[in-house]
């Protein structure tokens, strides 16, 4: 069937829904697909009351020609009467090296979408069924899950607005057909042709060959991605079912419970750990990282201090029979410094001495606190093993790691915590403990440590 404007709005284009929208920007590269799509919405502006529609135009100045393309995708624009927005982008040098051209310059233009489109607007891509189908064998063939094999949806949350894809269902030979019909003119981007790009190699190596021998691939590829977004979406319900019956608040933050979790069956296991980090937008981890999880934090020694780094912001942590998905900063042993000073008067009247890692000040309601004078000379420093203190109401001193394990700081933290010596003694455990004859007398002002945040 030959496509034509009205393909838009059926429930395949998925457009029929987005009317009462503040706004459709489309975005437009100049290509084949993206030029029949302004096109379609030209003619639907015609049929419908639609909402105010605008180009974006993305310029990743990777062709010689890319300048050429802007401005004929400019003037066009201007024929249609639309506003069109060109943006320039740079290519991060670390994502080059590290993702490669093709995912660098992809996050860079998703990066410019969520700058534009604003709280309640759509942003139309012209992608295509031989775009999904390419995307499909993709993913398939870097091992992805159910997740991975949905391939692109066709709609979703992006930024402030949402991003539809109204022509997903489209094969592109109807495209061209469409855009013979209306004399439309394209770009043509010569590294379309370069088959070192994977998507390239399938589309121009691969996929003639298969729609030759099966014609009706695309139509079962897009069978394959419904059938696992409607998996996905059952995985998702036992997932949140699972989460809801586990997760525990701690003051470390969101955690669920070593045993509980074990408990499950390893696939139900890992779908419950999918659905966490794919609530709080971690970086998806492969198979083999997710039974090195069973491993290394479900069945390893108590005492052991198991730890991944996933993606660049976020890290996977046991603490007390507990999994932590944590925020990563910064190693504390690289920024960590020990230091010491002479107590001066001045510093007592300010009643706020500032050191690297935080601040000593005097609180005048503290119930307790470390009594310090003029002329005493304060150490901070962190354990090197054997340290020994005696906190206020207890009658014996104890070893500083059995005061931590008691007190359940996590392990990660112990060896990063500022220790207080007072004239050579140890006199102060950061904000948990006075040893014994160094606290304040009781409704004095009195010296204590906040950590910087």
């Amino acid at each position: 069937m030959a496509f034509t404007h009205h393909h838009l709005v059926t429930d395949a284009g998925g457009l029929k829904t987005y009317f009462q929208a503040t706004g459709w920007v489309v975005a437009v590269s100049g290509g084949l697909d993206s030029m029949c799509l302004l096109h379609a919405l030209t003619l639907l502006q015609q049929d419908h009351h639609c909402p105010p529609i605008r180009v974006l135009h993305i310029n990743h100045s990777l062709q010689s020609q890319a300048d050429r393309w802007q401005q004929d995708v400019e003037n066009k624009c201007q024929d249609y009467g639309l506003n069109c927005i060109s943006h320039k982008v740079v290519l991060c040098p670390q994502e080059l090296r590290k993702l490669g051209l093709e995912a660098a310059a992809r996050n860079a233009r998703y990066s410019v979408f969520k700058q534009h489109v604003q709280l309640g607007e759509v942003l139309l891509l012209g992608q295509h069924a031989d775009d999904q189908t390419e995307t499909l064998f993709l993913r398939l063939l870097r091992g992805a899950g159910v997740a991975g094999l949905r391939a692109m949806p066709q709609e979703r949350l992006l930024g402030l607005g949402r991003l539809v894809r109204p022509m997903l269902h489209v094969r592109q030979t109807d495209l061209y057909d469409y855009a013979k019909h209306h004399h439309l003119s394209w770009c043509e981007d010569p590294s379309n042709q370069n088959t070192h790009f994977d998507r390239n190699y399938l589309r121009n190596q691969v996929m003639p060959r298969l729609r030759r021998r099966w014609p009706a691939l695309d139509q079962r590829a897009a069978t394959v991605t419904a059938l696992m977004s409607d998996t996905q979406a059952l995985l998702d319900e036992v997932g949140s079912a699972d989460f809801i019956l586990m997760r525990t608040e701690t003051k470390l933050g969101e955690c669920l419970p070593c045993a509980d979790v074990a408990a499950l069956s390893r696939p139900r296991r890992h779908n419950l750990l999918r659905y966490w980090l794919a609530q709080n937008q971690v970086p998806m981890p492969d198979y083999a990282v997710l039974r090195g999880i069973d491993k290394d934090f479900l069945h390893s020694a108590p005492d052991a201090q198991p730890y991944l780094k996933l993606g660049c912001n976020w890290c996977l942590r046991r603490n007390q029979g507990h999994l932590l998905l944590m925020r990563r900063t910064e190693e504390p042993g690289s920024t960590v410094t020990s230091g010491a000073f002479t107590m001066e008067l001045q510093a007592i009247l300010q009643g706020l001495i500032a050191l690297p890692e935080g601040v000593l000040s005097l609180n005048q309601g503290a119930k307790v606190g470390l009594a310090l004078v003029e002329g005493d000379f304060i150490e901070w420093r962190f354990r090197t093993g054997g340290e020994r203190c005696k906190p206020i109401g207890r009658i014996h001193s104890q070893s500083l790691k059995k005061l931590l394990q008691e007190a359940k700081v996590p392990a990660w933290e112990r060896d990063y915590i500022p220790l207080f010596y007072v004239n050579g003694r140890l006199a102060m455990v950061a904000n948990l403990w006075i040893n014994s004859g160094f606290e304040t007398d009781l409704g004095t002002p009195a010296w204590c440590w906040q950590r910087a945040t």
